[in-house]
């Protein structure tokens, strides 16, 4: 039964990565060069990972004896459910905090913003090397993609109704 799960998911990513290589293949040059510079290896290799679990028996140490295993990593219950959800939630609250403040204010000044919040919240970095980081994060994306390769930055809401009362 696992090596048929294994196998039903190898696969699905398979059809998954040819379909994205088949629809990138049909763009403009400069348009499909990145998609399939990343589809394609990792096709390669999710076709490795499917040949290897349909053909190869595993370790004889796996046949042995069970464990509790999530693919290829054991599972840690040495630390409390309750503290693996409230990291959990710090998480996903802080992605979405992110995404919020990309939306309201707009990604170039919600990137220094978020990372000063987290390296002196989560990090506990001090002041020297917050700024220094976030001095490197931010000069990173301006420099890089706003003014070498142009990105464009979609609007934010703080813009879109300034613009408006302004008009």
């Amino acid at each position: 039964m696992q090596k048929a799960v294994s196998l039903l998911f190898d696969a699905f990513f398979l059809v998954l990565l040819a379909a994205a290589v088949a629809t990138a293949w049909r763009w403009p040059f400069a348009t499909k060069l990145f998609p399939l510079t990343i589809a394609i290896p990792v096709l390669v290799v999710a076709a490795a990972q499917f040949t290897k679990d349909a053909f190869f028996k595993g370790s004889a140490d796996e046949d042995e004896e069970p464990r509790e295993r999530i693919r290829d990593i054991e599972v840690d219950r040495s630390v409390p459910t309750r503290l693996v959800v409230q990291r959990a939630g710090t998480f996903y609250l802080c992605a979405l905090g992110f995404l919020a403040a990309i939306l309201l204010i707009g990604f170039k000044l919600s990137v220094p913003l978020f990372m000063l919040f987290y390296f002196r919240r989560f990090s506990r970095a001090g002041w020297i090397v917050t700024l220094i980081l976030t001095g490197l994060l931010t000069g990173l994306v301006l420099g890089l993609f706003d003014a070498v390769l142009h990105v464009g930055w979609p609007d934010n809401l703080l813009d879109h109704v300034l613009g408006r009362w302004a008009a």
